[in-house]
């Protein structure tokens, strides 16, 4: 087992009522690392839909770049555009109902995956990211060559 740790920081700011109030805060990952926050739709910080987005697609990348090292592959890039949507269930309760993934992966060398062992290494990412294995929320991996 291991342990994942963040400290999150919020102070009044202005009015503080049922109308409204300040969403800016601060998430500290490590003493040098930090990230302005918000709540959604704002033009300051990342807002939790995002970073669950984000989440997302980085555990996707990490373990995708494992497999390809452990196919002594030659990843010499990776970028993915990820986007979590939000929904109204049945029940009236907001959910991140999908999150899409469009990653794409830049390979050198002499040894160079043809499309179908791409597509089958992005599936045995997904089924091991330890995001995607922690959430009910649909999420869609569209490989991008």
């Amino acid at each position: 087992m291991s342990e994942h740790r963040i400290d999150i920081r919020w102070e009044k700011q202005g009015e503080f009522s049922h109308e409204g109030f300040e969403r800016r805060h601060n998430i500290q990952f490590l003493p040098q690392v930090s990230l302005a926050a918000g709540g959604a739709g704002n033009d300051f910080g990342a807002d939790p839909e995002q970073m669950l987005a984000a989440a997302m697609a980085s555990c996707h990348m990490q373990t995708f770049l494992a497999l390809a090292a452990k196919k002594r592959l030659q990843v010499l890039s990776y970028e993915d555009s990820a986007v979590a949507e939000m929904a109204q269930r049945e029940d009236g309760k907001f959910w991140v109902s999908c999150i899409r993934l469009n990653p794409k992966a830049v390979f050198g060398g002499d040894k160079q995956p043809d499309e179908a062992a791409v597509l089958a290494m992005h599936d045995k990412a997904h089924q091991h990211c330890f995001i995607a294995n922690s959430t009910t929320s649909d999420v869609q991996v569209n490989p991008q060559f």
